[in-house]
Parts: structure tokens; sequence; C-alpha cells
């Protein structure tokens, strides 16, 4: 009786204990450093992975007893029971110390360029080209720096002075507050997701937004908020017409019918967030056009051998690839598996010295753009079937804006009176999107998805609460995300 207590006692725990949808950290044993993109085996095809600061949380609903799996590029797998999760919330992995004659499957070390040839000879082996439903789930986080902003009303014939200062002083309030905002934004969305050939389709289950409206700071809303400032002081009674440049964008605006706003919609286009989505998904794209693809372009790329590794009891090549011609822009690690040269792992970013698109027309409109950061992490798993499938896709990318333009407020009369209305930015602008995919079986996808709406809510959050995700395998989320708060 009191062993019939205790295992009761022991499973209502457990129970209790992984009901909360707990938080875990996976670090290295050697270092205590955490482990970024560590995958945890959950079942067949099913799983999470450790953000950068090595966290990860756990749906208890989906171990079924049969506990997980955590393994990591380099290191020695471990397999955790349910009781084991209930009562720890830290663990260690080893590294993995091998021999490179271990790895051989000939008298002889291959080179990195046969290595890569393999890669290539062996992408209509590993890589399915049919339709795949998955399961997923996208966070997009959104950094705005602004190093310089100015906006200041250089002319305005229709303004006494009392009236000038006032716009100036205003604008400058705006000035300040935007650049000391630190502005950030956090999109979450699940749902299912199908490509079949050239087509795709989403339908999203829940998504989430994360951002202090009083700092939503895109280009259109700065630009919007100082024509605001402005308007507040014309004459209600006329019309005007506005130029930038050499351009006239607007007629006919009425102040007093433009103050008027406009409701914020809490809806986003589902086309939108399935434009995200494929997006970052062409990062993993092993066709023709796919960026991983165009790595393994010997015409554009070099390659080194770096060493073997370990991952999950396979043997693995790392093989380095950097710019051979102008043309090539990238530089990282390819983590090919030893028996079948399949790609696991890929990590890149933009070569020393090398940039992505420019548009550089500073003197003639006052524009200038450089993409100066583009780096991203690839991660495959082997599915039941044999063929590799996306497991975890992450892209960063940031740009450098330079922007200076004139508006000019010309009144429909025939006194034409004008407000020159300044506006210079310089910053930069920053975006990480991460993606996690779990396979279906195609008999499990709803038909439905071939009714999907066109429009998604979008719950707007004031900070980030765990508990709308529970019972759903998610990216666990970075402190400065568990951190947020919408300032009063």
């Amino acid at each position: 009786m009191k062993t019939l207590v205790f295992q009761l006692l022991t499973i209502f725990c457990i129970s209790t204990a992984l009901s909360q949808t707990p938080t875990f950290r996976v670090l290295d044993a050697q270092t205590e450093e955490p482990i970024p993109y560590a995958t945890i085996v959950t079942g067949a095809g099913r799983g999470t992975i450790t953000n950068e600061e090595g966290y990860f949380t756990l749906d208890p609903q989906t171990l079924n007893g049969k506990g997980i799996q955590l393994s990591c590029m380099g290191y020695q797998s471990m397999k955790l029971s349910e009781g084991q999760l209930a009562g720890e919330r830290t663990f260690r992995l080893v590294p993995a110390a091998i021999q490179l004659n271990e790895v051989l499957l000939s008298d002889r070390v291959p080179t990195a360029d046969e290595i890569i040839r393999k890669v290539r000879e062996n992408l209509p082996v590993n890589y399915a080209a049919g339709s795949t439903p998955f399961s997923i789930f996208f966070r997009e986080s959104e950094y705005m720096d602004f190093e310089t902003l100015e906006m200041e009303l250089e002319k305005a014939s229709d303004l006494d002075r009392r009236q000038l200062e006032s716009a100036r002083e205003e604008l400058r309030e705006l000035s300040t507050d935007i650049e000391e905002s630190q502005a950030v934004k956090f999109l979450d969305f699940n749902g299912t997701y199908l490509r079949d050939g050239d087509s795709s389709r989403l339908r999203v289950g829940r998504a989430t937004e994360l951002v202090d409206s009083k700092r939503d700071f895109s280009l259109e809303e700065i630009q919007e908020r100082g024509r605001r400032i402005i308007l507040t002081h014309l004459d209600s009674s006329k019309t005007y017409k506005v130029k930038t440049g050499m351009f006239t964008i607007e007629k006919d605006l009425s102040p007093e019918l433009d103050m008027e706003d406009s409701p914020k919609s809490d809806s986003t286009e589902t086309s939108h967030l399935k434009g995200e989505l494929v997006d970052l998904l062409s990062v993993a794209g092993l066709e023709e056009g796919g960026r991983l693809f165009g790595f393994l372009d010997p015409g554009l790329y070099k390659y080194d051998f770096l060493k073997a590794t370990y991952f999950d009891g396979n043997y693995i090549f790392a093989v380095r690839f950097a710019p051979k011609k102008r043309k090539a822009r990238y530089a990282g690690t390819l983590y090919v598996d030893a028996t079948t040269f399949a790609i696991l792992k890929t990590d890149y970013q933009f070569a020393r010295g090398r940039e992505g698109e420019k548009v550089n027309l500073k003197l003639l409109l006052g524009i200038k753009y450089v993409e100066n950061l583009d780096r991203g992490t690839v991660i495959f798993r082997k599915s039941e079937n044999g063929f590799y499938l996306p497991y975890y896709v992450q892209k960063e990318y940031g740009n450098y804006i330079y922007l200076h333009r004139d508006f000019t407020f010309i009144e429909n009369s025939p006194s034409r009176k004008k407000v020159r209305f300044d506006f210079l930015l310089e910053g930069g602008v920053r975006q990480k999107q991460s993606l996690l995919l779990t396979p279906q079986d195609p008999q499990d996808t709803p038909e439905s998805l071939a009714d999907l709406p066109r429009k998604v809510w979008v719950q707007k959050l004031d900070s980030y609460e765990p508990t709308i995700w529970q019972n759903t395998e998610i990216i666990a989320p970075l402190e400065e995300m568990k951190n947020f708060r919408v300032a009063n």
C-alpha cells in the first residue's frame, strides 16, 4: 500500500511539474557556456531546439512517457527520462573527442572539393522534391537604431513666430524620443505550411505581437508623425499640395480631414506572413536558385577541410567555404554526414569586405541604402522516410539607411503660402527571423488549407505571456523578449 501511494505521489509530482511548460537550459560540460541550436527530440519527427542562450521549453504532452534526447554538433548525445526532466532544469553535454581515422571510409582523407562534389551528386537522393506539410513556429524580432534624426521647419510663410517655435519644439521632442527609443518589435505565429511545386499555402493558428505603439518607428510612421505635427499648425480651412524634391506626392491635402485618426488594425494579411515564411525558407533552398545550393558552386567558392566531428551517432565532415569570385558574397561552414554526404547544418555570413545590395542616390535624391548584415544557420534532420528536411532556419540581416528629404506644403490659393519641412534620418534596421518546422503526415493535413482566410488576427501584447503558447512546440524566447514591457 505504501509503495502504491508513493508511486501515485511520484506520478502526481512529475505531472504537476511538467504541466507548467518548464524552461530548461543546455550547457557545455567543460566551459559552462550555453549551447545554442541543440536539438531536442521528443518523438518521431517531433521536438524543439535551444535558443541562442541555450534555453528550450518543453510541452509535456509530447513526451508520452518516452523522455527526450539532446543532441548537438560536436557533443555526445544525452537521453533524459520524464523523471529527470521533473527534477532538473540544467543539463550539460560533453564534447565528443574523435580521431579522424574513425571517420575514414577509405584509406585516405577526402579533400574538401571531393566532399562538395559528393554532396552535389547526392542532392536528389538526400532531399525530397515532393510536397511535405509542416507544423511551423515563426518568430521575427525587429530593431531600429537611429544615429541621427533631424526634423526642422526651414521656411514657414503661413506661420507666425509663436507657431513656428511651437512646431519646431514639437519636432525636436519627437526626434529626441525616437533617437532614445531603442525601438523593438516581436512577432510570433504558428500554423500549418504546405509547399506543393511552385505554390504554397499557410494556415495560421495563432499570431501575437509585442510592440510599444508609442515606439513604433517605421520610416513611414516617423515621416507621418512629423507631417501631422506641421498639419496642426496649418489653416484647417485651406487645402494644400505636398511636394518633395521634384515630385508632387499629394494633392488637395486638408489638415482638418487628415488629422482624423485612422483606426489601428489588429489584423494582417495572410499573404504577408506567408511571404515572410517563404523568404526565410529560401535560405535553406538546395534546389537551383536556393541560397544553400549557391554555396555548393565551385565556380564561385573555394573549400577547405576543417575537421571531423560528431553528431547524434554520425561522423561529420566540417568544410569551410569562402568566396573565389567577386560575385560570391558569403563565407561559412558546411557540416556534411560522412556516410550519406547530406548537409546537416550550415552557418554563413557576409565574407570580410563583402556587402549586399547597395543604392547610393545621396546627391540626387537624398537616399543611401547598404545591406551590411546577413548571417544565419540552417539545420536539417533525417525523416522516417530517409529524406533530410529543414528543421530550423534562422536569418539575421540589417542595413544602413540615409534619408534626407524636404517636404513643402503649398497652400492652394493665389498667395501660395509655403511651409518647408526638412527631414534627415541616418541609422540602421536589424531583423532576426527564426523558424522551427515539424513534418506532418500528409493524411493529417487539414483539407481546409485549400480555403484560407485573407486576414489573420494578431493579438497585441504588453509583455511576453508564455501561457499563450502552452502545449505548443515553440522556440524559447531570449531574455530581452521575456523582459519586454510597454512603457507607461
